[in-house]
């Protein structure tokens, strides 16, 4: 028989004579050491970040799961979030408000549509397989009076979609025939043009526009108008500060619309025109 392994004291610890022994010896405090230190991660990132994600700055955050991505300031009030199909150029009206369209499949549209709507798109596609082109036109206005459209999504295949106005929430940008109009309208539509958005949505305005916070491809939309000088920040209606933040940002390098010393509001514009002195 083989004897025991001895132990020898040495300072405060035990030490096992023997390879395997020896070994786990050594590993043992660089195991606590790691054990300890995520156990601390954790603990702080529960404490400080109950979502786990860690802000860098003002405007990232980064997910301790998953890699950077665009800030987006949002208080409370979020009603739900729509994923639109591609927007096309002519649904961009000006500077601060976006036509879109969502698929019917989308889990918030598909229990929602009228019948009628249903049944009429089905019979619009039999009609235009079939070269009924009048038919198919009938077809089409009774989708189009619904609040419907069948158009394009981003495999190029014609679905059924329901239309959309969406207000930038907290942004007012020059109205059309105002200095910059055409800019800013230039501007957003560049930006988002052929892009799906995801919206997520707080209120309706008097116009039955829906307000919302807007982004395309990673990128906060009302931040880039504001940050390119073709909107204000619409304080009215608005009070997040990040949103001042990029206000004073183009207005301190003079860009857009604040190249000018004095540009006028849109809301004064509006003002002056409903009562009658522009």
């Amino acid at each position: 028989m083989h004897a025991a392994p001895r132990r020898r004291r040495e300072g405060r610890g035990f030490h096992v004579r023997g390879g395997v022994g020896d070994e786990h010896a050594r590993l043992a405090p660089v195991l606590l050491h790691c054990i300890g230190a995520i156990a601390l991660l954790a603990g702080a990132g529960r404490t400080l970040f109950p979502k786990e994600r860690l802000c860098l700055g003002s405007s990232w955050y980064f997910s301790l799961a998953s890699v950077a991505q665009t800030f987006v300031p949002k208080s409370q009030g979020v009603k739900y979030e729509l994923h639109t199909l591609p927007v096309d150029v002519r649904a961009v009206t000006d500077g601060d408000t976006i036509t879109v369209y969502v698929d019917i499949a989308d889990h918030l549209e598909s229990g929602n549509v009228p019948r009628d709507v249903l049944e009429a798109a089905a019979e619009r596609a039999k009609a235009r397989a079939a070269k009924n082109f009048q038919g198919a036109d009938a077809m089409q206005k009774i989708i189009l009076d619904a609040g419907y459209r069948q158009v394009p999504n981003m495999r190029g295949e014609q679905v059924l979609a329901k239309k959309y106005r969406i207000r930038l929430r907290g942004i007012d940008a020059p109205e059309s025939f105002m200095p910059y109009g055409k800019e800013a309208k230039e501007e957003l539509v560049k930006l988002v043009q052929g892009k799906s958005l995801k919206i997520s949505i707080y209120d309706s305005d008097r116009y039955g526009r829906l307000v919302g916070d807007v982004e395309c491809d990673g990128v906060f939309v009302q931040e880039h108008m504001l940050k390119k000088g073709f909107a204000w920040h619409y304080t009215a209606y608005d009070h997040r500060v990040e949103l001042n933040k990029w206000e004073n940002q183009a207005k301190a390098s003079r860009t857009g619309l604040w190249a000018s010393p004095n540009p006028e509001k849109p809301w004064e514009w509006r003002k002056q025109k409903r009562i009658g002195t522009v």
